[in-house]
């Protein structure tokens, strides 16, 4: 009998552990996800060019689905990338294509 209550003992544990292993994944958002919706998969195009007063130039990357552009250069005194900037195209190509007066 004592043997029968430590099996349904341990039955009930890994059943409640089980659980606890589906649960917890799944009711939190992990940090990089959107917090207003999600953001589905994109193409990416990158290249490189010059800048205008940067020694090492710069990187272009290009998200094609959602039409955005950031810019990266190599910051070598604290041995990382810099951002240069950041450009949403759909709203340029907005604005680009309205008749001016």
């Amino acid at each position: 009998m004592r043997q029968r209550s430590r099996i349904v003992a341990l039955t009930i544990a890994n059943a409640i552990l089980l659980c606890a292993i589906v649960a917890i994944p799944l009711s939190k958002r992990a940090d990089g996800q959107e917090r207003l919706g999600i953001r589905s998969h994109a193409t990416y195009s990158m290249g490189g060019g010059n800048v205008p007063g940067v020694a090492t130039g710069a990187l272009y990357i290009v998200d094609q689905t959602h039409d955005e552009m950031l810019s990266l250069m190599w910051n070598d005194s604290v041995k990382s990338m810099t951002i240069l900037g950041y450009r949403n195209l759909a709203a340029d190509s907005a604005v680009s294509s309205r008749p001016r007066p």
